[in-house]
């Protein structure tokens, strides 16, 4: 395994030089390899989203750095990141255009990074793919690649927004909260589908979570912020074998404060 994204000793502070600074990040560094299927958590105001928003580009860091694949990505556009670093939000309306059909959305996400022509219609090679690629899914939409993504439920838009985040291998997936607003049952199977598609396409992930149950199903890794540094890392068997009340065990040993049991799901 070698490492793919190396995020080195950032920092971010919002309003810096007045009554509300607030120095979010603190210095975090963290190494993820190649294939990591990371699961992010921690408290309100810890940090976590943003992380996320500093590795996507749409925030600056004020120091430190940020590899992919050995080479810095601090100055780079969001716009551009997005060819290698792809994002599934909480909103489900946030990963399609709702007045476009399914086939057409995912005709952007599968052009992603290249120039735009003349010709940006969807073509029947890349139909037929599309309507592969859905089938996986399990969910029936290949049969409505017609249909407009505002016709579909959030729990579809929100499994149509993963396979489109995958349909061109990204380097980094990042999972942002992308089952928050989703009922339970609805959530579980957009969890189940999330690993699905992680481990078939051999995806490195990094994915925030409100649910200390999920942190510890889904991934190799587990990662808790506080205060803007990573507090709690953990891997392999050691995650696998964790129970919630040791991971709340682990945060209060790491931060000095103690966690309620719904502290972290609520956040």
């Amino acid at each position: 395994m070698s490492t793919i994204l190396s995020i080195q000793s950032i920092h971010k502070t919002f309003e810096a030089g007045t009554i509300n600074e607030n120095h979010v990040l603190r210095g975090l560094s963290l190494d993820v390899e190649e294939g990591d299927f990371i699961s992010i958590i921690g408290g309100n105001g810890a940090g976590k989203s943003t992380l996320m928003n500093s590795l996507a580009g749409t925030l600056p860091v004020d120091e430190g750095d940020i590899l992919l694949e050995g080479k810095s990505i601090k100055q780079i556009p969001a716009a551009k990141r997005a060819k290698e670093i792809s994002r599934v939000f909480q909103d489900p309306k946030m990963g399609t255009a709702s007045r476009l059909s399914i086939e057409e959305n995912m005709a952007i996400a599968y052009r992603r990074g290249q120039s735009r022509g003349l010709s940006w219609g969807v073509k029947d090679s890349e139909r037929h793919i599309f309507a592969e690629s859905l089938k996986e899914l399990g969910l029936g939409l290949e049969n409505r690649l017609k249909v407009d993504t505002q016709f579909l439920s959030g729990g579809q838009r929100q499994a149509l927004t993963l396979l489109m985040a995958s349909l061109v291998k990204p380097k980094v997936l990042l999972l942002d909260e992308h089952t928050a607003a989703l009922d339970p049952k609805t959530s579980d199977m957009v969890m189940g589908l999330t690993q699905k598609i992680v481990e078939s396409n051999q995806l490195t992930t990094l994915m925030i979570t409100h649910n200390m149950e999920n942190a510890i199903a889904y991934g190799n890794r587990l990662v808790m912020l506080h205060q803007g540094q990573i507090v709690v890392d953990v891997q392999g068997e050691e995650k696998k074998n964790l129970t919630v009340q040791e991971l709340m065990e682990l945060f209060h040993k790491n931060s000095g404060q103690a966690l309620a049991n719904d502290e972290l799901i609520l956040s």
